[in-house]
Formats: C-alpha cells, sequence, structure tokens
C-alpha cells in the first residue's frame, strides 16, 4: 500500500504555512517600522540638542555693552527683537521669535591698545590721528594679520568704565616700524640702537542697530592697556522659506543652519525664549522667566531656550494606516543658560 498526503492535508499544511510566514512577515515589519522610528527621532532629538549647545556656547560669551547702545530700539548685548525689526528671512512669532545677540569669539587672543581712542572723536574717521593702535605680531595667534582680521570687535577699557561693540572699516599692519606707536617717535634702546615696534592700526565705524540704521556715538574713551576681543553679532532665529532654525551674522550676512527642517518625518514647531534677571534669592526656574526683555533687559543674565518637533502630516497619515501606532506626538529639549558675562557693572536696579 502506497503512503502519502491528502489534498486536504496539504491545504491545511500551505494554509498553516502561510499563516506563520504572514505573522512573522507582519512581526518583522513592524519591528523595523518601530526601530525606524525609533532612529527618526532619536536622530532629531540629537539634532535639537546639538543646536541647542551651538547656541549655549555663543550665549556663554555674551558681551554686555556699556553703556548700551541706541539705534531703533536699545541693545545692550542680547534683545529680542520687536515684530517688523526682524531680518526679511526671519519669522517673528510667538513660537519662533528673534533673538539678538554680541558673543565673544575666543578662537582667537585679544589684543590691548597702545594709545587712547575715543568713539565720539575717533569713529567713522581714516586719518592717522584716528587710528586704534593694537599690539600685533602677524603670527597665526595674532588678531589681525597681513592677511585677516575681525570684522567686528569689542573694546573693554582698561578700568572697566566701558564695554563697547565696533565694526572694523579696515587695518594697515606696521612690523618693524622706526617709530614708537604711542608717539611716534623713534626711540632707542640701553646700547644706543634704534628700537622698531609690532602693531597695527584699525579703524573702526559705530555697529548697525537691528534696524540697520548707524548707532548713536558715545563718549567712550578708552585708555592705553584697553582690552580688544573678537565677536560676532547674530540674529537667531526660524527662517521663514522653510522653518529651519538660523543664526545670521549681522556683520558678514553668513547665515548657519542650526537644525535643517522640515524633513519626512518630523518638522519644527516652536522655538521658545525667555529671560531671567538672575539674582540672591530668586531660585532660577522657569516659571520666573519673562516671555520678552523687558524695560529693565540690562538686568537680564540667564536665557532659557526651549526646541519642540512634531511629527509631518506625511509622518501621521502613515501611522493612521499602522495596526499599531508608534509616532511621536512630539520631541522637547530644554536648556538654561547663564553668562556670567552679563554680571559686569550690573545697575542697582538689577537688585529691586
Amino acid at each position: 500500500m502506497k503512503k502519502g498526503f491528502t489534498i486536504v492535508e496539504l491545504l491545511l499544511a500551505i494554509g498553516l504555512s502561510t499563516l506563520v510566514i504572514g505573522v512573522t512577515t507582519f512581526l518583522l515589519h513592524q519591528f523595523f517600522n518601530e526601530h525606524r522610528s525609533i532612529e527618526v527621532w532619536s536622530s532629531g532629538q540629537f539634532e535639537m540638542t546639538s543646536t541647542l549647545s551651538d547656541i549655549e556656547g555663543d550665549i556663554r560669551n555674551l558681551v554686555r555693552l556699556d553703556p548700551v547702545e541706541n539705534s531703533s530700539v536699545e541693545y545692550f548685548g542680547v534683545k529680542s527683537i520687536p515684530v517688523g525689526a526682524e531680518p526679511g528671512e526671519c519669522l517673528n512669532t510667538p513660537d519662533a521669535p528673534v533673538i539678538r545677540y554680541t558673543s565673544l569669539d575666543r578662537r582667537r587672543r585679544s589684543e590691548r591698545v597702545l594709545r587712547a581712542w575715543a568713539e565720539l572723536y575717533d569713529s567713522e574717521k581714516s586719518a592717522p590721528a584716528n587710528e586704534l593702535r593694537l599690539t600685533a605680531d602677524n603670527t597665526a595667534d595674532s588678531l589681525f594679520t597681513n592677511s585677516q582680521g575681525p570684522r567686528e570687535v569689542v573694546l573693554v577699557d582698561a578700568d572697566r568704565r566701558y564695554i563697547r561693540r565696533y565694526q572694523v572699516a579696515r587695518h594697515v599692519m606696521h612690523l618693524q616700524s622706526p617709530t614708537d606707536p604711542y608717539d611716534d617717535l623713534q626711540k632707542t634702546d640701553n646700547f644706543g640702537q634704534p628700537k622698531t615696534f609690532d602693531y597695527v592700526s584699525v579703524f573702526l565705524r559705530n555697529p548697525l542697530g537691528s534696524d540697520g540704521a548707524v548707532t548713536t556715538k558715545k563718549e567712550a574713551v578708552f585708555i592705553t592697556g584697553s582690552e580688544v576681543y573678537p565677536s560676532n553679532t547674530f540674529f537667531l532665529c526660524a527662517r521663514k522659506s522653510d522653518r529651519s532654525i538660523v543664526k545670521i551674522n549681522q556683520s558678514t550676512q553668513e547665515t548657519v543652519v542650526l537644525l535643517q527642517n522640515p524633513t519626512g518625518d518630523f518638522q519644527f514647531d516652536s522655538l521658545r525664549i525667555m529671560y531671567f534677571g538672575t539674582r540672591p534669592g530668586v531660585r532660577v526656574e522657569t516659571a520666573n522667566f519673562a516671555a520678552n526683555m523687558d524695560v529693565n533687559g540690562n538686568c537680564v543674565n540667564t536665557i532659557h531656550i526651549a526646541l519642540r518637533l512634531v511629527p509631518t502630516a506625511a509622518a501621521l497619515a502613515v501611522n493612521d494606516q499602522r495596526m499599531v501606532k508608534d509616532v511621536k506626538l512630539e520631541a522637547i529639549r530644554r536648556r538654561t543658560i547663564f553668562s556670567p558675562n552679563l554680571n559686569i557693572k550690573r545697575p542697582l536696579s538689577c537688585n529691586d
């Protein structure tokens, strides 16, 4: 007698095999979808963390200008930009405000002022009497060299009376000069030999306000020994065209994308910026922060920033077709940043 499978048995075996394969395929598909979803959101959160780290590096090096600049709005080194005064490429809404700040560039060394320079009398002028003369050696570490120099600098008076920022119009290197940069006289050493001097002549102009107008000159005089630091003034905002988080250098007009947006799975939803004037006896808690810079904004020294991502419409549509819903509704990263530079010469009103 021959033994074998009946048609019913074969159909049953095929059916069971199809069911097992189908279930296995479904589970694998769900597993990989879930894995991809986790990777996508992990990538988004990593990008937000990286963005906040970049912003934090700038804010920790904020410059506290004193006296404040006056143009369309008062500016002391950090400021919320009023609606209508923002750069053309920036959104400016409650969920995407614009902040402007001046930050020291610590990648280059500072230099010392070799003779007094006055903002009211020397700024915007190009005569030799109006030069800002600084130490320089034309090495890779020198702030100014034959081939390069910053577009913006901050001057800090030797006796801490003034902290001001300026744009650099041009500079001229003087290497092995026979005259002393302080008084333009020739000097000799102890052996009667002619001395030579290395320095740079820098011609400065007053910077532009947030509206593009030149700021008002002040009676600031920087004595010999004052320090000069390289700096940059940025606008931080969400770009209108694609809602990417960008910072725009006001001097160079260079735009750096900090958080690219949108992607196929998530998109930028909101950028929250809040301010706080930290003082003794008051806890640094989000509830104490103000959404906009107050009238006494020069007391602010702590900034809270929050980024929020949400799924795109396409990602939600795909998710709705799944049996197991796995798309997260949001991803948020927050950071509270304290800037010690803003404590310099704080007014008495900050103690209120």
